[in-house]
């Protein structure tokens, strides 16, 4: 089975701001500027070369893609993942501490994944392991000698094939050159062309390339749409720079009297007007003429609906310009929660995996559990602080608002050390001190009625 590579391509080039999205013009011979290589500008049919080129020369492409992935993955770095036993074997331990062969632990190498994986929608993953492991088990841990991950962009993949369980059976992707390299669940090999010119068993019983999707591999994620109108944008921005550099500057106009008409050497008046000239008349005054800003103004608009889809596609919960119903935020911030759960629970099924493989390259079984945290809750919180205001001017108990004061410091401070933070919530259960119930609203006792 194949994959449409140009489309995972183009999302690619959306999150990275490369190929098509960052063109790259060059003067020719001539010194006429030229473009080289791809645009994602779309050219005007009556539109000739050196416009064109221009035109690229001066567009700019702002990553919304990037931005979205980033601040999403960002929220599930706020709730690490739990993982118990290994700790006593050195090299289950050391591949937490160094999980990609690179320096990153395993958290800031999900983080960078994760990235990567939610602009796309799906990812591959190589669970791989050095060919020299040493000979004592001291030489192994010191030159970091066991499994590494390595991720694989859908884009690389040549050919694929699933089992059963839709789980990868055999990939082949493409390492330039005119080579590919490939792997199923007896063995590797490397191509060049059709000739198989390396290769080997591994003996792990399944394939060590694992496919991640946000559905049945391979499927295009939520975010994936951001880079379709990331395109729009990029040709939108364009147009609208060019209507301003066509249209925004005023043309002089000078009326010539009916008698001197004939007399008038218009090219002469052109050449010699400028901002270091003065001009001299007679009879009526001259007057500077500008179009209507019609056109750039529909051009504004609609780059701004543009712009707030990608906002809401990206789960964007803050309204930037403009207040936004309690109800709504409400809405978004379901949405984005949802989201989070699921793909918790997508990477916490992945990293299953990755420790089966890890164990199968090590020789033994890598008995870690490993829970995502799938419950993220992540609120308004300035909205949750109104909340509780209102409540303690309407006489709500101590107990009350104690339990929703524990649970804006949960919702808030929820990257902090368990410890921590369950030190900070027990803390906010504990009685306001004496004459704090009045300067809180006159709140009476616990036990009082609501």
């Amino acid at each position: 089975m194949r994959l449409d590579t140009l489309r995972f391509r183009f999302i690619a080039e959306a999150l990275n701001g490369n190929g098509g999205f960052r063109p790259r013009v060059v003067l020719n011979a001539s010194d006429v500027p030229e473009l080289s290589g791809s645009s994602h500008l779309v050219k005007y049919p009556r539109e000739g070369d050196e416009k064109f080129a221009r035109r690229n020369q001066v567009a700019w492409y702002a990553n919304d893609l990037k931005s979205a992935a980033s601040r999403f993955i960002g929220y599930l770095s706020k709730r690490t993942p739990q993982r118990g036993g290994g700790s006593d074997n050195p090299l289950l331990s050391g591949f937490v501490e160094d999980a990609d062969w690179q320096g990153h632990n395993l958290d800031t190498f999900w983080g960078m994944f994760g990235v990567e994986a939610k602009a796309r929608g799906c990812m591959l993953l190589l669970v791989d392991m050095p060919t020299d492991i040493g000979d004592t088990r001291a030489d192994q841990i010191e030159a970091r000698r066991f499994p590494y991950l390595t991720p694989i962009p859908p884009e690389a993949v040549v050919e694929y094939e699933l089992d059963e369980r839709g789980r990868l059976f055999m990939v082949e992707i493409g390492i330039g050159g005119g080579r590919t390299r490939g792997w199923d669940e007896s063995r590797w090999w490397i191509k060049e062309g059709v000739e198989e010119i390396g290769g080997g068993e591994h003996n792990l019983g399944r394939c060590p390339v694992l496919a991640f999707a946000e559905g049945t591999f391979p499927a295009e994620g939520e975010f994936a749409q951001i880079a379709d109108l990331s395109k729009r944008l990029f040709n939108l921005r364009s147009e609208l720079d060019e209507i301003l550099r066509a249209q925004t500057f005023g043309l002089l106009t000078y009326q010539i009297p009916a008698d001197q008409a004939g007399n008038i050497n218009v090219d002469d008046i052109a050449a010699q007007i400028g901002t270091n000239n003065m001009l001299i008349h007679s009879g009526n005054t001259p007057a500077f003429i500008s179009p209507d800003d019609g056109p750039a103004r529909v051009y504004i608009d609609v780059i701004e609906q543009l712009e707030e889809k990608i906002r809401r596609i990206g789960h964007v919960v803050e309204a930037p310009d403009r207040a936004e119903s309690g109800v709504a935020l409400t809405i978004r911030f379901q949405q984005l929660n949802s989201s989070l759960s699921a793909w918790a629970r997508n990477m916490q099924d992945l990293e299953t995996e990755v420790w089966d493989i890890v164990g199968r390259w090590l020789g033994l079984k890598a008995d870690v559990s490993v829970t995502w945290d799938d419950d993220f809750a992540l609120t308004d919180v300035p909205s949750e602080l109104g909340v509780l205001e209102v409540m303690q001017g309407t006489g709500f108990s101590a107990a009350t608002l104690a339990a929703k004061r524990r649970q804006i410091v949960s919702l808030d401070m929820g990257n902090l050390p368990d410890e921590d933070l369950a030190t900070l919530i027990d803390s906010e259960g504990e009685p306001l001190h004496e004459g704090a119930d009045e300067a809180a609203g006159g709140v009476g006792d616990p036990g009082d009625e609501v």
